[in-house]
């Protein structure tokens, strides 16, 4: 990935890797920080969850001796009042919960606090309004609320037209419709389990 593009849009706002891994990126940039002059301090999350670990793993990059024992709301404080920006680089965005995605919503918004994530596959709903401060380093490997998903729309009309096919010839020959469903069925079934 093209470093200075990402430093720019990090400097700009939260960016979102589709289809890829993050942590590449991330040790690129912790090796060439001196030469870019970065100012922001920089921290990888294998999983943005479970929430307090990743909370902890990032107030720890400004307070290493930082304590376990806080609330997940007096870590979220605590990140929120330092002064230093902070850029956040997590893969598995698609593990993210709506609640945990609130809070890493709050901390972008009152804190100083930026985020570069990896997503491979889809996510949940609920996190949809921490996705859409996200800009997108390359859209079309993006699956988001403005793609539609229609493998199951084609895999049931492969089905009806091998029902189609099936009746036809069962029609020609004079076995029972019932087993047109059910080889449609059949077919369905097959179909999913290859796909998925």
């Amino acid at each position: 990935m093209d470093l200075i593009k990402i430093v720019s849009c990090l400097e700009d706002g939260n960016v979102i890797h589709c289809g890829g891994n993050i942590r590449d990126t991330y040790h690129e940039l912790s090796e060439r920080a001196e030469e870019l002059d970065l100012q922001a301090a920089l921290v990888y999350l294998v999983s943005p969850m479970p929430l307090k670990a990743g909370l902890l793993e990032i107030m720890r990059a400004h307070e290493p001796g930082a304590k376990e024992k806080l609330t997940i709301t007096e870590i979220m404080t605590a990140i929120a009042s330092i002064e230093r920006e902070t850029w956040v680089f997590m893969d598995h965005f698609e593990d993210l919960t709506g609640k945990a995605a609130g809070k890493y919503l709050w901390l972008h918004t009152h804190g100083r606090v930026k985020y570069m994530a990896g997503l491979t596959g889809t996510f949940r709903g609920e996190v949809q309004s921490f996705y859409s401060t996200f800009k997108k380093l390359n859209p079309s490997g993006c699956l988001d609320g403005d793609s539609i998903d229609v493998s199951v729309t084609v895999m049931a009309l492969i089905s009806v037209f091998a029902s189609l096919c099936y009746l036809r010839v069962g029609l020609e020959y004079g076995l029972l419709a019932t087993s047109t469903i059910w080889f449609a069925l059949i077919v369905f079934r097959t179909i999913n389990y290859i796909v998925r």
